[in-house]
């Protein structure tokens, strides 16, 4: 699946890629092509302005010698198209001349193309019903040659840099659909171990409750006193699914942003009382030590959910905690954000397995025995609280020393 995958992104950025180059390449010409042919209009325009100006010394102006060096040519044509004067001398054949006299009637900027090259011309009129010169009108002529050959050398280049641009477009699409992939495979990889570890975690209670209920059919006459420890266990696995399906669901419907939190002011510190009040009754039976030092935090949040947050952190520290404990929780409040601490001296987490607590259904005992009583969802649940309040959650851990959970909430 990902290998016809990749080759499809690989075609379709290669594809983008190759059409962008050769846009940026053609833009690049049509911008070389204006500016080229802007200055060229640009100096004719200014010649024409400034021939007209001049026009009472119009002799003056035209100094064979002065125009030598000049990249325009002028074409003095007089009375009718017989009497004429090329300026720089010897720049026009007549045969060249003549052909030009045919576009005398051209009204502004002109293109033309007379043998083998392209001209750029302008014709300008320099008589108003008086005669200041033996001359009626003025071509201004200029050759295009130079910018021909500099565009022609640009489309080369550019001709060039397209072919060039397939396998740039090739190993780009390549590398970019590598890149893509990544992600995808990843969340693949994580989907497919989520199927296979849910359905391991639905297969354990169901098997016990097949067995249980088969126990209950091969002794139909036995009480419910008599089979009270077979009905207990049931229980037990029911209780046990159902949170398994409340826990799932809570995380579909917050991957798919239908629970919306319910944002009002609490007191932080009175919320973590109560829950440490309530579970320092459950850690007494394990001789844990509970210890607390709150300080006062408001803020904005959901109280439910926050709740929810603490009791699923405080009941792993209890849960993982051997006896003759302790269990530290901490508040205070520092550039305006809330931190809150939970240490336990419990057994710990080995040290490769902390990238992948948060991950739903993780567990570092591969084997995934339930001597421990838990869906596997907690810490999930516990990352995606924290974050839809704009928080941080961090976990330190040291195996067989204990381990730190460090919730950073904002205040405002």
């Amino acid at each position: 699946m990902f290998k016809k995958t990749k080759r499809r992104l690989v075609i379709l950025n290669s594809l983008v890629f190759f059409i962008l180059q050769n846009i940026f390449g053609a833009l690049i010409y049509f911008y070389t092509y204006y500016s080229l042919y802007h200055q060229v209009d640009k100096n004719l325009t200014e010649k024409k302005s400034h021939l007209l100006r001049e026009r009472e010394r119009i002799d003056r102006e035209f100094n064979p010698e002065r125009e030598e060096n000049s990249r325009f040519v002028y074409i003095l044509w007089g009375k009718g198209t017989k009497q004429s004067l090329v300026v720089p001398t010897n720049s026009f054949s007549d045969a060249l001349r003549k052909q030009f006299s045919s576009l005398l009637d051209q009204e502004g900027l002109q293109t033309a193309a007379v043998g083998d090259q392209s001209y750029r011309y302008i014709n300008i009129s320099v008589s108003d019903n008086q005669n200041y010169a033996p001359y009626q009108k003025i071509q201004v002529v200029y050759n295009l040659k130079h910018e021909k050959e500099m565009l022609s050398h640009l489309l080369m280049v550019i001709g060039f840099g397209s072919l060039l641009s397939v396998f740039i477009a090739i190993l780009a699409g390549i590398y970019l659909a590598s890149k893509a992939l990544i992600p995808i495979k990843r969340s693949w990889d994580k989907q497919q171990q989520f199927v296979a570890d849910a359905s391991h975690e639905l297969r354990t209670p169901l098997s016990v409750l097949k067995l249980n209920l088969e126990h209950l059919f091969r002794h139909p006459n036995h009480s419910v006193e008599q089979e009270s420890e077979t009905i207990h266990q049931a229980i037990q696995e029911i209780n046990y699914l159902s949170k398994m399906a409340s826990d799932l669901l809570t995380l579909a419907r917050s991957d798919s942003d239908q629970l919306q939190l319910q944002q009002e002011a609490i007191q932080l510190d009175d919320t973590l009382h109560q829950i440490v009040k309530n579970f320092k009754a459950l850690a007494s039976l394990k001789n844990i030590e509970v210890t607390a030092d709150l300080s006062p935090i408001s803020l904005k949040g959901d109280k439910e959910r926050l709740k929810q947050l603490f009791v699923i952190l405080l009941d792993n520290a209890v849960k993982y905690t051997k006896e003759n404990g302790v269990i530290s929780i901490k508040s205070s409040v520092k550039n305006s954000r809330a931190i809150i601490e939970i240490a336990d001296t419990g057994i710990g987490i080995p040290k490769e397995d902390i990238p992948y607590i948060f991950d739903r259904y993780y567990r570092g005992d591969k084997a995934r025995t339930r001597h421990l009583e838990g869906s596997g969802l907690g810490l999930s649940i516990a990352k995606w609280i924290v974050q839809s309040h704009s928080g941080k959650i961090r976990i330190t851990s040291h195996e067989g020393e204990g381990t730190r959970v460090t919730v950073n909430l904002p205040v405002k």
